[in-house]
């Protein structure tokens, strides 16, 4: 069985992307969250709508999971950045699925490439858990060739798999 889990949601790809690629360069389970009603994806309600949830502190119900987090030693949150912090969906799984005595990494993902409000906040989210390294990406699937190289290099960094 595999020892580690990346949990993550994505609205635009960025965060599918840097899954995709974690999971090409370590052996992982991956769970996508995705909510039964999906954000808008566009325009003005994209931003009115994922900024409210987050200041609201929405819950979203999420389609059905795919692997229970207990059984994991590792997991890896990937996320994209919303109004300087995790997404809703994030939250509810850290509601009602919340791990716990974990070894956690987090992936943030913004348009700015400064994540370090909403890490600090998921950070805050996991106590109880040990979160070993963090790392914030600007736009990561709208130059895959740079970013994938740095997705790599994280996961090797921190799954033992030296730099090739």
């Amino acid at each position: 069985m595999k020892d580690t889990l990346f949990v993550y949601y994505s609205l635009e790809g960025n965060t599918e992307f840097a899954a995709q690629t974690a999971a090409a360069a370590a052996e992982m389970d991956v769970e996508r969250l995705i909510p039964v009603k999906e954000p808008p994806k566009k325009g003005f309600g994209k931003f009115f709508w994922g900024g409210q949830s987050v200041v609201m502190h929405h819950t979203p119900e999420l389609e059905q999971l795919k692997f229970d987090a207990s059984a994991y030693k590792n997991i890896i949150f990937g996320f994209p950045v919303w109004a300087s912090s995790y997404p809703p969906a994030i939250a509810t799984y850290l509601k009602f699925h919340k791990p716990e005595g974990k070894n956690c990494w987090i992936i943030a993902c913004s348009a700015g490439g400064n994540a370090v409000k909403a890490i600090r906040k998921i950070t805050d989210a996991l106590e109880g858990n040990t979160v070993v390294d963090t790392l914030s990406l600007q736009d990561p699937a709208h130059d895959k060739e740079k970013n994938a190289k740095i997705i790599t290099g994280f996961i090797n960094k921190n799954f033992g798999k030296s730099e090739e």
